[in-house]
């Protein structure tokens, strides 16, 4: 069963994990690490929220990233695909009989 979901991902997305480093001054700065790729189905999942933001109303629709089992990603996380980026907000990663990882995401802009 999981091969078959796998087998209809149209697409691959590439995953990437946030990383700090000092910054020379006692902070640190964030950069973003490629820590692998996947085979993925994405797709918008409802219709979208809205948000007041410095006085304009914006809209965010959330996205569903399908990703097979045994795909290492975690919320906060950032997958690419067709020049889109998103932020993962939650997944069911992992669970025993899950047949694939389903991703809730946010584009970043």
């Amino acid at each position: 069963m999981r091969a078959d979901l796998t087998a209809s991902m149209p697409g691959t997305v590439t995953v990437s994990r946030v990383t700090l480093s000092s910054d020379g001054m006692g902070g640190q700065s964030e950069s973003w690490a490629t820590v692998g790729t996947a085979v993925a189905r994405v797709s918008p999942n409802g219709a979208g929220l809205d948000d007041i933001v410095g006085g304009e109303v914006l809209n965010q629709t959330p996205w569903i990233v399908t990703l097979p089992v045994g795909t290492s990603v975690t919320e906060r996380d950032r997958l690419v695909y067709e020049g889109q980026t998103f932020e993962v907000v939650r997944t069911n990663n992992p669970r025993s009989w899950d047949t694939c990882i389903r991703c809730e995401c946010m584009e970043v802009t």
